[in-house]
């Protein structure tokens, strides 16, 4: 047998040294997997609260059972970063809540003065030197110098200690500590994961304890708000310029009070904070929606990434999801790593919950795809829920619970990939508005087999066999004529979220459905040579972006008064009057106010009912259009809509074509109706002799 030559040496030795430089770059993988887990469980927790003593058990517990570190204290820092005080401890047989340390004192006051994390290791030999060096002092009767010693918890034989600053924009909010008995128990590892959590603590501590201030400060100016309405009450009406200071006080007092809750706004969910501060969220049965949304292989996107550039990508997903999910009168109720849940219709009740949520998904991908390269998996299901304040009473959270939540959230878990799965009561509700496809039963664990349907988007109007009838001649030119108007809502509208404005009450396409049918109806009267005045100098661009815009006003109203079944006729004309002076304000704003003229002879038409007036071509084709569809489309605040033969009826016994023929009204007819179907037009005659 021979001995190995050198260069068979030679390789064992190198395979052997690369087999440990790769142990070593897997034991780092793996320690770089386990940060960021810990990162993201330690975030969620401290981002589901406001509460201050909370958010400190969540810190001490997170270090003791995710960290393995048992002794931990937080020292939070005094109005005027002077001194320090004790706020929470972990693991010491003497807790110490409301010691106080001077900033620049000791280990935690060094670095609170200094703003840096401090690491120290043999910290027994340390102290056995500085008591020798204070019993000399004390001896030699010159210990005026010596400072006095805090009395804070400790380790009697600690070794290692870490303290590490809490900063918020060059600010001192406190000191996070961390002690051990061994020696030199912590390393460059352990002080960049504790820096990076100690990020988050900062700001969830600063957020809890300015949403504190707030909250007392917003209950005080309440208080002087109304102390000063009742003194400027009393005074005497003839004391003007005394009457006048009150006044510029109690301005001033309520501008405080307006950014103090604009302040709160930022901390809490818009809907959430009038029943907070009134104490009125108590536990209420509401019938609502829930959306789920999920990130699919964000793991996979985000390997390799620094924690706090997943923190920040998350955040930028976060923010984006909610500005659509709010557009759509939803708000995410929590975040779960890369997912979200979602309440339509909570706290306050509406009709258009269901559609909302659909709505909002399906823009979810569209709006955020550009960012988040990843499919989405979206569930919603539509149902009754409890919400209110859960948990004890100086901890309680505004959270929902019932079947319906947890149905939802089976539904996301179950779809596919980019898809968007519903419920059988979600369906039941918004089958209406768009194309859906049956998916079967699906097995939901806990459940069994449940009906679940999948979403692909919009209704299309060619589609709708409720507006369009197959035979009808718009249906062969509905496709096309529908693709030209959404062209010029790219183009030339496109700062309007038509759908979050028809969404308000169900009347989804309406504003797209009146384009169509209007330039459809315009190129058929061209086409049969009608000798109609000012017909050849219509411009269908202009007149798309008319029938478009004409109601654009109901983003400024409430949905309870849009909804409203059976107004009176007083609440009637009033919201007709806000919905166009509403909508000539969005003409303002966006430079096209040479529209106001025809659709305002829109409004005319339907407050008079097309009794008195006359109006010319233009003004025709969109009451016509516009009447029609009102008439056939779903809506939330009416039952069934009307078959499309019924409103062509309608149409042309309105008491504007009884007076006189209407060749506008007549054409749409013929437009619009079945292919066999016959309808008669004839003005009625007025009896003059009988």
């Amino acid at each position: 047998m021979t001995a190995p030559d050198d260069s068979e040496q030679t390789l064992r030795d190198v395979v052997l040294a690369n087999q440990k430089v790769i142990d070593a770059l897997n034991a780092n993988l793996a320690r770089k997997t386990e940060e960021i887990r810990i990162i993201q469980q330690t975030s969620s927790e401290l981002n589901s609260t406001l509460d201050l003593e909370e958010i400190l058990e969540i810190i001490l517990h997170s270090m003791d059972a995710v960290l393995g570190f048992k002794h931990a204290m937080v020292l939070l820092a005094n109005a005027d970063a002077q001194n320090l005080t004790l706020a929470a401890s972990r693991g010491y047989e003497n807790a110490g809540v409301g010691a106080e340390v001077a900033v620049g004192v000791g280990v935690i006051g060094v670095s609170a003065k200094r703003q840096r994390l401090m690491r120290m290791g043999n910290i027994q030999a340390q102290m056995a030197y500085l008591n020798t060096v204070r019993a000399r002092m004390e001896a030699a009767g010159d210990d005026s110098k010596l400072k006095e010693v805090a009395q804070l918890p400790g380790l009697p034989k600690v070794e290692s200690q870490i303290a590490i600053p809490l900063v918020v924009q060059d600010r001192l909010v406190g000191v996070f500590a961390v002690e051990s008995e061994k020696t030199n128990a912590f390393n460059e590892l352990d002080e960049l994961l504790l820096s990076i959590v100690a990020n988050q603590v900062a700001s969830a501590i600063d957020n809890a304890r300015l949403h504190r201030a707030t909250v007392e400060r917003s209950e005080q100016l309440d208080k002087a708000v109304g102390e000063l309405s009742a003194l400027n009450e009393r005074l005497e009406a003839n004391v003007a310029e005394r009457t006048a200071e009150l006044s510029r006080a109690l301005d001033d007092v309520k501008q405080q009070k307006e950014l103090s809750e604009a302040l709160l706004e930022r901390m809490a969910p818009p809907e959430v904070i009038p029943l907070m501060r009134n104490n009125q969220l108590v536990a209420t049965k509401l019938n609502t929606s829930i959306l789920f949304a999920d990130l699919v292989g964000f793991t996979e996107f985000s390997a390799g990434m620094e924690p706090d550039e997943i923190f920040a990508r998350l955040n930028h997903f976060f923010s984006g999801a909610g500005g659509v999910i709010t557009r759509y009168r939803g708000y995410v109720n929590k975040t779960n790593g890369d997912g979200l849940m979602a309440l339509f219709g909570v706290p306050e009740q509406n009709q258009t919950h269901p559609v909302d949520a659909v709505l909002a998904a399906l823009r979810l991908k569209p709006e955020l795809g550009d960012e988040f390269p990843l499919d989405m998996r979206l569930g919603i299901n539509s149902g009754l829920i409890t919400a209110g304040m859960l948990g004890p009473a100086n901890k309680s959270l505004y959270d929902v619970l019932g079947d319906a939540v947890n149905l939802a959230s089976r539904m996301e878990s179950v779809g596919r990939p980019g898809e968007i799965t519903i419920s059988g009561h979600t369906y039941d509700l918004v089958k209406p508005y768009f194309e859906i496809e049956p998916l079967g039963e699906l097995e939901i664990k806990g459940l069994g087999g449940v009906a679940g349907f999948e979403v692909k988007g919009l209704l299309p109007l060619a589609s709708d066999a409720r507006r369009v009838d197959p035979t009808s001649e718009f249906a062969s030119v509905a496709a096309e004529v529908a693709k030209e108007v959404d062209q010029i809502k790219r183009s030339d509208l496109a700062m309007i979220d038509f759908l979050s404005i028809q969404s308000r009450d169900g009347a989804i396409n309406h504003n797209e459905a009146v384009a169509a049918y209007a330039v459809a109806l315009l190129r058929h009267l061209k086409s049969s040579g009608a000798a109609l005045e000012g017909l050849d100098g219509l411009d269908e661009a202009e007149l798309m972006r008319t029938a478009l815009l004409h109601d654009v006003g109901k983003h400024a109203l409430g949905g309870a008064r849009l909804n409203d079944p059976a107004p009176s006729e007083q609440d009637r004309e009033a919201l007709r009057r806000d919905l166009q002076d509403n909508t000539l304000k969005v003409l303002d704003q966006i430079a096209v106010s040479g529209l106001a003229e025809p659709i305002e002879a829109l409004y005319q038409f339907e407050r008079l009912k097309g009794a008195e007036g006359e109006y010319d071509v233009r003004q025709e084709i969109l009451v016509v259009a516009d009447i029609y569809d009102a008439l056939t489309a779903p809506k939330v605040y009416k039952g069934a809509p009307w078959r499309i033969s019924g409103a062509l009826h309608e149409l042309l016994h309105l008491p504007y074509c009884q007076r006189t023929e209407r060749p506008v009204f007549n054409a749409f007819v013929d437009l619009m109706k079945p292919r066999d179907a016959v309808f008669s037009v004839r003005a009625s005659t007025k009896i003059v002799f009988e």
